[in-house]
C-alpha cells in the first residue's frame, strides 16, 4: 500500500475505534448504516432493518454461496444474509473494536457457524482470486483513499458471474469546496464520489451495472434521528466522551442533516455483475 492509503486506513481505524464507537454502539445499535424510512415517526433501528431487506431483495443467494462483506461494522448485515439465505459470510473490517463486538453478537445469535470475522483492508484484500459469489458493502467506500483500486479488488475476488452490491454516501457535484470539507471531516473521509464517478469506475473495473437506485431522501431522517438521540442523552455521553466531543458531533450531524435536505449529500444503491 502507498503511504497515503496507509495513512487513511490508520485515521479511519482510529475514528471507529475511538469515541465514535460509543455513539455507534449505543445510539445506532447493531446496524451502523443508513435506514429506509417508510412511515412518519419511524425510528432508525427499524429503518436500518428495512434497508437490509431492500438490499437483500435484489440478491439471489443460496446455502452454497460465499459472501464477502466489507466494512462490516458490527456484522449485522452479514448475520442478516446468513439467516435469510443460509449462505456463508466472511465479514471484514479494519476496526478491532467493531470486529470484537461483531464476533460476540454473532456468537450470541448462534450464527458463528455461518458468519466469521477477519481484519481486512479493501484496498488490498488477502483473499484468492475468484473466491466469492457476492461482495457486499454498506457506506464503507466513502472511506477509501483509492476507490478505483477498491473496485478492482472487488472484481478480482469475485467469481465470474459474481455480484457486487453496495450502498454509499455521495457528495453531489457542484457542492462548494468548504461544504465538501466539512462533510468529509465528520467521518474522516478522504474523498466522496457522485453517481457518475461510481458508474464510470465500475465499468472501468470490468463490471456490468445491473441495478441502481437513489435513496437520498433518507439521508436527513437518518442523521436527524441520531442527532436527536444524542441530544436527548447528552449528559450521559458528555460523561463518557466529553462535552467538546459531543458538541462537535452534534454540530457535524446537523450539518449532514442540512446537507441531505439541500441535496448536497446523497445515498445510492448499486448492483453490478462480473461477467462470466
Amino acid at each position: 500500500m502507498t503511504s497515503d492509503v496507509q495513512s487513511i486506513v490508520r485515521e479511519t481505524k482510529e475514528y471507529y475505534d475511538g469515541a465514535a464507537d460509543h455513539i455507534y454502539r449505543d445510539i445506532w445499535g447493531e446496524n451502523i448504516h443508513l435506514g429506509i424510512f417508510e412511515t412518519p415517526g419511524q425510528d432508525l433501528p427499524s429503518a436500518m432493518v428495512r434497508s437490509n431487506e431492500r438490499v437483500a431483495d435484489r440478491l439471489s443467494l443460496g446455502a452454497r454461496d460465499r459472501v464477502l462483506d466489507v466494512g462490516c461494522g458490527y456484522g449485522a448485515f452479514a448475520r442478516f444474509l446468513a439467516e435469510r439465505f443460509g449462505c456463508q459470510v466472511l465479514a471484514t473490517n479494519i476496526s478491532d473494536r467493531e470486529l470484537a463486538w461483531g464476533r460476540k453478537l454473532t456468537e450470541d445469535a448462534g450464527l458463528d457457524d455461518r458468519v466469521s470475522f477477519e481484519w481486512a483492508d479493501f484496498h488490498d484484500l488477502q483473499f484468492d482470486d475468484a473466491s466469492f459469489d457476492c461482495y457486499s458493502s454498506q457506506e464503507a467506500f466513502l472511506h477509501a483513499c483509492d476507490k478505483t483500486q477498491v473496485l478492482k479488488e472487488a472484481f478480482r475476488v469475485l467469481k465470474p458471474g459474481g455480484t457486487l452490491v453496495f450502498t454509499d454516501l455521495l457528495v453531489r457535484e457542484g457542492t462548494p469546496e468548504a461544504d465538501r470539507e466539512r462533510i468529509y471531516e465528520r467521518v474522516k473521509s478522504p474523498d466522496m464520489w457522485d453517481t457518475k464517478d461510481y458508474k464510470a469506475a465500475l465499468k472501468k473495473a470490468g463490471f456490468a451495472l445491473a441495478d441502481h437506485a437513489d435513496w437520498s431522501t433518507n439521508v436527513a431522517p437518518t442523521y436527524g434521528w441520531v442527532r436527536d438521540q444524542l441530544e436527548t442523552r447528552r449528559g450521559e455521553f458528555e460523561r463518557r466522551i466529553g462535552k467538546s466531543t459531543v458538541d462537535r458531533t452534534s454540530n457535524a450531524l446537523k450539518f449532514w442533516v442540512d446537507g441531505g435536505n439541500q441535496g448536497k449529500i446523497g445515498w445510492e444503491f448499486f448492483l453490478a455483475v462480473k461477467p462470466q
